[in-house]
């Protein structure tokens, strides 16, 4: 009786943990989904611009921290787009040691960087419809696991891919 009883807890358990979040930005313009260990590290869902940070754990590179941000500001035009991603851009190319990005790859440019000394492989993909201009863009240790990478990247496409096809 005891074994069947933990076999029908496993079963009921077991969904749970593959469910998945719902995020929404701009009043549910943009929407995705994300796993639930993926935690929401910060967000600003008002005003102009809006962003949603997630925490991917597991990467275990010297407590590196993995994460994907969606942002999205109110763009009226192609040159206010234009603009946001030049910004972003130069955010990015601000950063310590910042190497790679090629820009003539829009809408997805991949590059690396130093944070906390450590190199961090960045992916960013870039949007606009609907009056927004939208940025994906997912940070991971160069140094971890490939299984783990694997992972994360396939995440980070899924979302990007969710995000940039509404």
């Amino acid at each position: 009786m005891k074994i069947r009883h933990i076999m029908l807890c496993t079963l009921c358990v077991a969904p749970l943990a593959a469910r998945a979040a719902d995020y929404t930005l701009d009043d549910g313009v943009v929407h995705f989904a994300a796993p639930d260990a993926w935690t929401v590290l910060m967000q600003k869902t008002d005003g102009d611009p809006q962003f949603l940070a997630l925490q991917v754990p597991g990467a275990a590179a010297n407590n590196s921290l993995a994460r994907i941000t969606v942002t999205t500001q109110h763009a009226p035009d192609a040159q206010t787009y234009q603009k946001f991603v030049d910004d972003q851009v130069a955010k990015a190319r601000r950063l310590p040691g910042y190497s790679g990005g090629d820009e003539s790859n829009l809408p997805k440019r991949r590059y690396t960087a130093l944070e906390n000394k450590l190199k961090n492989d960045y992916v960013e993909f870039y949007a606009y419809h609907n009056g927004l201009a939208v940025q994906v863009r997912c940070i991971r240790p160069a140094a971890a696991a490939p299984a783990w990478t694997s992972t994360f990247d396939a995440g980070c496409e899924a979302i990007a891919k969710s995000v940039l096809s509404q």
